[in-house]
């Protein structure tokens, strides 16, 4: 009776010993769980204190690579011929009343019939351009007096007469006798035409000068 006494009092702190044990190695466990639980956490703190990306650092285009050059988009422009005269009625005028502005120069004198007859076309496609492209009268080869007369009998009027006595602006424009024409685009480029030429083709060759 004393052994089977001794056997269960054996039994029973073997027991409790294996109980203890266990709970040393659950709350072991219980503690690297928690540490493992931690580091997501420490992680997504650090991340939230990041400073967020910029537009510039999302993408690997900077703003000059997409919204493209400006410059790029200009159009060159071909300085005029200088040159200084005075209209008529006693003006000063300069190459740089021309420029970016389409104008034909209608070369004429006032002793010239050709000029004569050819006068009252001109006179018509500056009123039918009204102003769209510029038509302006160089007149040269004789006195001031001999021009105003010519602008008068003819009914020139509507449109800009440069005296020119001296054919000096003529002769910039590379003009040797009249009647001539100079063609001025919006860019400066410049078509010189010697000789006479009808209504149709002076309203062809405007439409080209914008």
């Amino acid at each position: 009776m004393i052994m089977n006494t001794h056997r269960t009092h054996s039994k029973l702190i073997s027991a409790i010993v294996g109980l203890a044990a266990g709970a040393l190695v659950l709350a072991g466990c219980s503690s690297d769980m928690n540490e493992e639980a931690a580091v997501p956490s420490e992680t997504a703190a650090v991340d939230s204190a990041a400073p967020a990306k910029t537009p510039t650092e999302m993408t690997d285009e900077s703003p000059a690579e997409t919204s493209g050059d400006a410059t790029d988009l200009a159009v060159a422009v071909t300085p005029l011929p200088v040159f200084s005269s005075t209209t008529l009625e006693g003006q000063s005028v300069t190459q740089a009343d021309y420029e970016g502005k389409p104008t034909i120069m209608w070369f004429w004198a006032p002793w010239c019939s050709v000029c004569r007859g050819e006068a009252p076309t001109l006179s018509k496609v500056a009123s039918e351009l009204d102003g769209s492209v510029d038509v302006v009268g160089v007149a040269a080869l004789g006195s001031v007096d001999e021009m105003k007369t010519f602008v008068s009998d003819t009914g020139i009027e509507n449109f800009t007469q440069l005296a020119d006595p001296d054919a000096e602006v003529w002769s910039v424009f590379g003009v040797a006798s009249q009647p001539a024409f100079a063609f001025i685009s919006a860019d400066g480029s410049i078509d010189v035409v010697q000789g006479s030429i009808g209504e149709e083709e002076i309203l062809e060759r405007a439409a080209t000068l914008s």
